[in-house]
């Protein structure tokens, strides 16, 4: 009987270390400033992403596990109304309504005063295509227990199959290099 309830109790014990271990705390986006700037031969423009959503998991060591969706329909550029048209058609938003990032994998590259650098690689797909990258972020901790994720990556539209952009009868040509920069709240 003694052995028994010794087994029950290290059973236990052994259940709880490994909740412990395996601990995650969920979190979804509470706020973003996400913005993708280029340029073109005649000026500088940006887009602002406006329909975000998406969540992550936190571990003791890292944030993992990142899910992202952006509603492509919604992104507004600095230019007006024709750039989002042009930029509407160019992303094939018809037929490909979002964009999305799923992380694969997550890596602490250093922690500081509880401000940790991550690179992340996982899989962005754009107009239906799907390509790994892989992105460095700056997470820290936030008010209310939120956590603050922030950084820039960029990339080339025709990796995704994207045509850059034309107006003014060609005269007007988008260059193939965009930045997205980011700053994204989570809120547990």
């Amino acid at each position: 009987m003694k052995n028994l309830k010794f087994g029950v109790l290290f059973s236990f014990l052994l259940l709880a270390v490994a909740v412990e271990l395996t601990a995650q705390d969920v979190y979804s986006v509470k706020s973003h400033e996400v913005v993708i700037s280029g340029t073109s031969n005649i000026h500088d423009w940006t887009v602002k992403v406006v329909d975000l959503t998406g969540s992550a998991k936190k571990t003791t060591e890292a944030v993992n596990d990142v899910n992202i969706t952006v509603d492509a329909k919604t992104l507004l550029s600095s230019k007006g109304s024709i750039m989002d048209g042009k930029m509407q058609e160019a992303l094939k938003t018809e037929s490909y309504p979002k964009i999305y990032y799923k992380s694969l994998t997550c890596k602490i590259l250093s922690e500081n005063n509880g401000v940790i650098k991550i690179s992340s690689t996982g899989n962005l797909t754009i107009s239906g295509v799907t390509k790994s990258i892989t992105v460095t972020s700056t997470c820290k901790p936030a008010q209310n227990e939120n956590l603050e994720v922030s950084g820039s990556f960029y990339l080339l539209m025709t990796d995704f199959g994207i045509e850059p952009p034309t107006a003014l009868f060609g005269s007007l040509e988008t260059a193939d290099k965009v930045t997205v920069s980011y700053k994204i709240v989570l809120q547990k």
